[in-house]
């Protein structure tokens, strides 16, 4: 035997003389993984599954009940040699069949006490008992011979007609959405709103209903194709984030041979559901905006379309992509087992451990089994935050439970766990020590880097492109509009008329005047030769007129509006003005001067203060375009609004105009926001002779640089400000 797989165990003498057999009710299927033969043995009474390599197979198939254990070893050694299970491989072995419920034996108190060390494969790691408290089962009722039944009734759903079917119904949902993306994309914001949320759990119960029959039916026609496994005995209710749903147990699946067929079975659920996605979609293409049946059609449309690809499509959580993905990389069990090759490569290669046990079998396997336990441990941090971050805001004293429950489950549990295994493990009695300071150095480091090595720091915020200066144009005087100057006009101040009018009645009124003058002058030169006094009555009246001509002559030229400043003239109703009478100060349009913009930046009340104390008026600021990423554009900051406001510089900030500000949402113009922010004004800075490529109305994120700082303080002012916003 290779140095590698001793030969022989000194706990051997324990199980040598016991003669275990497998329960009568095991039974047994031969499949192929990546090229090799593989046995899965499944127990009919809890349906459960445990695999086995043809030398393992091999020795537990001697293991008839009369034979003891030593000379079934014996006897497996000379038909195999070097392949046949080592001793201590087969004490694992006959261990891991014990706790697994397979294996019918009388053990010895010390044998019984040996083998539960083998019970560690069964529990949960990092964040289980988290993810326990929000992912929940409850079995029901057995569907078993209601889905025999049915089975022949639905099993053309999944052969080539059906198949063909689905495909034609999927292109008619797309093709009838063709178009209409951006009005579906704006009915959004009314999903969770309270008159909806009753239909949208409705539509969820139905659908989430159909698609657990999905799995079931799928795995009852593909048993019956192989004439092997297909029982499906568990139905009840899963509860995710306290929220009910069916869930059916297709486990059953792992017995075919076919990994099609497997993987076929683990996206049955979503095949239905994409098929009621795109029926749902044509009924909302062809109903009227309003009605129930729209807005039944939008919630089916969007339960099939966002939880298929958030939850049952990603593989990163163990939902149906999990399995789908298991099937199609032909490894089993991927999520326990890549955490195992993670612990392997810690144990074998830093501590030093002589002969871990590595759970990888080929190493095709190695490279998936690492990507997936680094992926699905990131992913699962970072959906769980979500989730307790999401109950916070519904049900705050829930929220704060699985957080408690969060910092058990992640921090405190496996550091206990680990420090127990540095101290206690029979696996490091030769290197406990090389173990303990390797952990040790490992944690100081660690902290060290985090906690003390500043690194660079940014604070984020959205804005929106505005011109520098914006003069709005109103009606001078009453009047009838005759020409108005065509909206999106280049003018130049004091140039071309942006509207003339007329008015008849001042019209006559300023010729009444002139000729009340000319009358008043006449008398005037009369009286100077005959009648002095009256001449200065005379005079006076005369002043009044002029007065009166002043005022009239002012209205008259206000009835025509020339540009004040440079810019572009815009008026909205610049075509449907000429003919219609308007009052005066009456908004007609605005001047826009494109020549300098302004961006208006909002921060929260966390983010602001920082920038205001390491930022400050002048510094520079790196931007990008929304939709347009790669423009990098810098800015110079020439204001910072110190009083926190909540009226939004634009509705486009906010979450209804696709903006990141949460607004209020009894506001009709989207621009309240829910709580106050911090207002930054930016000028863009051209870079040479080409000016910066911005557009009034675009929204930009803004990138202020902040003192480096180490990660760990930036975590927990993070922290303290989620806590601080939420409770």
């Amino acid at each position: 035997m290779p140095v590698d797989r001793p030969t022989f165990s000194e706990s051997w003498y324990r199980v040598a003389d016991l003669k275990p057999r497998l329960r009568s009710l095991v039974q047994s299927y031969r499949q192929r993984y990546r090229g090799r033969t593989w046995h899965v043995l499944r127990d009919s009474a809890n349906n459960k599954f445990f695999r086995l390599d043809e030398a393992s197979y091999h020795f537990v198939g001697l293991l008839n009940g009369q034979r003891p254990v030593a000379d079934a070893w014996k006897v497996c050694c000379e038909q195999l040699g070097d392949s046949a299970p080592t001793q201590g491989e087969a004490i694992q072995l006959l261990g891991q069949l014990y706790q697994s419920n397979l294996l019918d034996a009388d053990l010895p108190a010390d044998a019984a006490g040996m083998f539960e060390r083998f019970r560690k494969r069964k529990r949960k790691e990092i964040g289980g008992y988290f993810m326990n408290l929000l992912f929940s089962r409850i079995p029901l009722i057995d569907p078993d011979h209601f889905l025999d039944s049915w089975v022949k009734a639905f099993s053309w759903c999944f052969g080539p007609i059906g198949l063909f079917l689905w495909t034609v119904l999927l292109a008619s949902g797309l093709w009838a959405i063709t178009g209409r993306v951006d009005d579906l994309w704006n009915q959004k914001s009314g999903i969770l709103a309270p008159s909806n949320l009753p239909w949208l759990y409705v539509c969820m119960i139905l659908i989430k209903g159909v698609h657990e029959f999905g799995h079931g039916f799928a795995c009852k026609h593909f048993g019956r194709q192989s004439h092997s496994g297909g029982e499906v005995h568990t139905m009840g209710i899963m509860f995710i984030v306290f929220m009910p749903l069916p869930y059916v147990d297709a486990t059953s699946a792992w017995s075919l041979r076919n990994k099609w067929h497997r993987a076929f079975i683990g996206a049955a659920g979503m095949y239905v559901e994409i098929a009621i996605g795109a029926a749902a979609a044509i009924v909302w293409a062809n109903s009227v905006p309003g009605t129930l049946a729209h807005a039944l059609a939008y919630n089916l449309i969007f339960i099939a379309g966002v939880t298929t690809v958030l939850f049952n499509a990603n593989p990163l959580i163990k939902f149906d992509g999990y399995y789908i993905l298991s099937d199609l990389l032909e490894t089993p069990n991927l999520a326990q087992r890549g955490k195992d090759y993670l612990y392997y490569l810690i144990k074998k290669y830093i501590y030093g451990v002589r002969r871990p046990r590595d759970p990888s079998h080929s190493s095709g396997e190695r490279f998936w089994l690492v990507v997936y336990a680094v992926g699905a441990s990131i992913y699962r941090v970072f959906i769980s935050v979500s989730i307790i971050l999401f109950v916070v805001d519904a049900l705050k004293y829930m929220g704060i439970l699985l957080a408690m429950s969060g910092v058990i489950g992640w921090v405190i549990v496996p550091v206990f766990k680990w420090a127990h295994y540095l101290l206690t493990s029979p696996e490091l009695h030769r290197v406990r020590g090389r173990a303990q300071l390797a952990t040790v150095l490992f944690f100081a480091v660690l902290i060290g880097t985090l906690g003390f090595i500043p690194a660079p720091y940014h604070a984020r915020g959205e804005g929106v492109v505005e011109p520098g200066e914006i003069e709005m144009v109103f009606a001078g005087t009453d009047g009838f509009i005759d020409s108005v100057l065509p909206s999106a006009t280049q003018v130049k101040a004091g140039g071309v008329e942006l509207m003339a009018a007329s008015n008849h009645e001042l019209q006559i009124e300023h010729r009444r005047l002139l000729a009340d003058r000319g009358l008043y002058e006449a008398y005037y030169r009369k009286a100077r030769s005959e009648e002095p006094a009256q001449a200065q009555i005379v005079q006076a009246q005369i002043q009044a007129v002029n007065e009166q001509l002043v005022r009239v002559n002012d209205k008259l030229s206000a009835l025509r509006i020339q540009p004040s400043i440079d810019g572009v003239w815009v008026s909205e109703k610049a075509d449907r003005l000429v003919g219609t009478f308007v009052k005066q100060g009456e908004p007609i349009g605005v001047l826009v001067d494109t020549s300098r913009l302004l961006i208006r930046v909002t921060t929260d009340q966390y983010v602001g203060p920082l920038v205001m104390k390491d930022s400050g008026v002048g510094s520079i600021v790196q931007m990008r375009v929304r939709g347009r990423p790669e423009a990098l554009i810098q800015g110079r900051v020439v204001k910072v609004l110190k009083a926190a406001r909540r009226e939004l510089p634009s509705a486009a900030l906010g979450y209804a105009g696709g903006g990141s500000i949460a607004v209020d949402t009894e506001n009709s113009k989207g621009t309240l926001a829910q709580e106050p922010f911090f207002e930054i004004q930016i000028e863009p800075v051209t870079t040479g002779s080409e000016p910066a490529p911005l557009y009034a109305g675009q929204r930009v994120v803004a990138r202020f640089d902040l003192p480096d700082t180490p990660l760990l303080k930036q975590w927990w002012l993070a922290i303290r400000q989620v806590i601080q916003q939420r409770f």
